[in-house]
């Protein structure tokens, strides 16, 4: 599940051991999460495999150049408001 944190930044969720899931009729609603929030670094050679086996160009690859930051959450809960 993504989550829109605002200023264009996302973060992703995980759910704890995926020992649950939530619909994907959720888009859009308000959703309030319980678990572990942290920032995660990727390093260039990482992103550049996962694009790799994304089938990116040559192109796409060698134009990744910046380690990237991203935020992720692991869940235990998900509370869906109505």
């Amino acid at each position: 599940m993504k989550l829109q944190l605002g200023d264009g930044k996302e973060t992703m969720v995980k759910f704890k051991d995926y020992g649950f899931f939530v619909p994907k009729e959720l888009v859009g609603k308000e959703v309030i999460v319980n678990g572990l929030a942290f920032v995660e670094e990727m390093n260039v050679k990482d992103q550049r495999h996962y694009a790799r086996d994304a089938g990116k160009s040559d192109e796409e690859i060698a134009a990744i150049i910046n380690v990237e930051t991203k935020y992720a959450f692991e869940a235990d809960g998900v509370l869906i408001k109505e």
